[in-house]
């Protein structure tokens, strides 16, 4: 055994490893035209290998229980391509296989039109079809594909450590065959200390309640129980990247009247609280639920039925009530104390939520807020545009604050003048024509500026306006409210119905996962240096790009602080 650790090792020393994927790109051995990136490099068509690519394979490093993934890019002309990634070892008998290891096709998105003054119309990657799926283990069609001459395609190739792996350092390759033929080196370097399953930066994402069945068809919609299992899959692909659906449930358990139906909820939402949901993270459980009614206000009975069952079960730390979405939009202010009053006589303790600033609930007269939950912008927004809430507004807000990003991340309507095209550029965003690191920005800036949890309105929004594997425009932006696909067998094949995962939702998960080594850092007692690596990589909300090697550069800082 030892003589075969020490001809991996010696191969691998043989081979130039990069250096934890923060140069810009890497060359595999045995063709030039197969090269490593970054996850968060954007690998469109015209993509080119980059100059000075000549170090070969790819070298990453992660926290046990955490996901760590890189690219791998063919460029040139080649048909029939397959990529294959089955394990990791170390030599001394510990190794990562299985549901550990993901393999995706970065699908391609052609977008008519740029979002916001700093994306750009053309193909752009973003959805990830699976080699084999997560939630059933079924072949998918990911491959083989082809790569036209002059263009470049990028595999993702996704990587989980497991909890109770013993640190050091593992190796493998990626063989990539068909047109092409190589081998791409893969070291993984485990660290000596594990982050949660379950995600300490609260998120609430929305999934309206027909979103899965909208995209899915027939397969789903008017059979409740496939409704429900396909729902649960939309659920558990959120937790596997480390955020939580605020609304799990297909229809709330509560009517209007305060009346229930805890044993449908139950069956359906209880393991997704309780953690033994079948996620890829072991135990995760949901941060964050969203008491309603069909009405979308709450009664003093229906907020008595949640916060009663909720403490029953155990789960009424993650309860919560939005009274109001953005008012005067969705309603006036003059309702909102009303609403405040009906939910604390039925239960006192269920948390209050209203998308607005705290200036504005002041000068409405708002009372018993809990939650006070702005848009990014309204945090700290950007100089030199006249804007009411330039400079940091953190100090007005007290001890716990959410926030959300929407629209004013790239311009509720495409900017056509010059204000605009400056204003609205470097916010983090979900827009699918975005640098990959500001996907992940959010969660760096939460740590920041002492936000406790994100808001993010829907996931599923373009499911209800066609198909969103050609169309994902609105709200001025390709991809806003939307971050899944539907897997349907007839787009990616197989037999059962998933939904599709995205580089925007990896992007996510990479920031949460960076928040847990910044939290790590602080408890190890190196609170005001991770405070100045956090604002090293992403100093102010509107600065939310940043380079692979700024990130990693920051990653590795805090696993040395945290071992330390």
């Amino acid at each position: 055994m030892v003589q075969s650790r020490n001809r991996s090792q010696n191969l691998f020393l043989a081979i130039f490893v990069l250096s934890a994927l923060g140069a810009a790109a890497a060359r595999a051995a045995g063709d030039d035209r197969v090269w490593v990136a970054p996850p968060t490099t954007k690998i469109r068509p015209a993509t080119p290998v980059p100059a000075g690519a000549v170090i070969r394979g790819a070298s990453i490093s992660a926290a046990k229980n955490e996901f760590q993934s890189f690219q791998v890019v063919v460029t040139g002309d080649a048909a029939d391509l397959t990529m294959s990634f089955s394990t990791l070892a170390d030599g001394a008998g510990h190794s990562i296989g299985g549901r550990d290891i993901a393999v995706y096709r970065e699908a391609l998105l052609d977008l008519s039109g740029p979002s916001g003054g700093d994306g750009a119309s053309g193909l752009w990657p973003d959805a990830l079809v699976p080699d084999v799926d997560s939630f059933v283990g079924e072949k998918r069609n990911a491959f083989p594909f082809s790569v036209p001459a002059g263009e470049s395609r990028a595999v993702l190739v996704d990587v989980h450590v497991p909890p109770d792996l013993p640190a050091g350092t593992y190796w493998g390759e990626v063989r990539v065959s068909g047109g092409i033929s190589a081998a791409v080196p893969v070291s993984l370097k485990v660290w000596n200390f594990a982050i949660p399953s379950t995600a300490t930066l609260r998120s609430a994402y929305g999934l309206n309640w027909n979103g899965p069945c909208l995209g899915h068809g027939d397969a789903s919609c008017g059979n409740a129980a496939a409704e429900i299992l396909l729902r649960n899959r939309y659920v558990t692909a959120a937790l596997d990247n480390r955020f939580t659906i605020d609304s799990p449930e297909l229809g709330s358990p509560v009517a209007n009247d305060g009346s229930t139906r805890w044993p449908d909820f139950d069956a359906a939402v209880g393991p997704f609280l309780d953690g033994t949901a079948p996620t890829r993270l072991p135990g995760a459980r949901l941060t964050s639920v969203r008491a309603m009614t069909p009405s979308g206000t709450l009664s003093s009975t229906a907020a008595h039925a949640w916060g009663q069952h909720f403490r029953d079960k155990g789960w009424f730390p993650a309860l919560f009530n939005q009274v109001c979405d953005e008012p005067p939009l969705k309603c006036a202010f003059s309702e909102i104390n009303l609403r405040i009053e009906a939910s604390r006589v039925g239960d006192p303790g269920i948390p209050i939520l209203v998308t607005t600033s705290v200036t504005r609930g002041q000068q409405n007269g708002l009372t018993g807020v809990d939650l006070y939950t702005p848009i990014m912008n309204w945090m700290d927004d950007k100089p030199g545009f006249g804007a009411q809430y330039e400079g940091s507004q953190r100090a007005n807000y007290g001890g716990t604050v959410w926030w959300y990003q929407s629209c004013m991340a790239h311009g509720c309507s495409r900017p056509t003048d010059d204000w605009g095209r400056r204003y609205f550029t470097g916010w983090p965003t979900m827009q699918v024509d975005a640098d990959g690191s500001r996907y992940r920005a959010q969660e760096w800036l939460s740590y920041l500026y002492g936000v406790s949890g994100i808001l993010y309105f829907e996931t599923t929004n373009a499911y209800a306006q066609g198909d969103p594997w050609t169309r994902q425009d609105d709200f001025g932006s390709w991809g806003d409210g939307n971050l899944f696909y539907p897997g349907t067998p007839a787009r990616i094949g197989g037999q059962t119905e998933i939904p599709i995962e995205s580089l925007r939702m990896k992007g996510i998960r990479d920031g949460e996962q960076d928040y847990e080594l910044l939290v790590l850092a602080r408890a190890a007692g190196h609170g005001p240096e991770a405070w100045e690596i956090a604002r090293s990589v992403f100093p102010k909300t509107y600065e939310g790009n940043a380079t692979p090697q700024a990130i990693e550069d920051a990653r590795q800082k805090l696993a040395a602080l945290i071992q330390r």
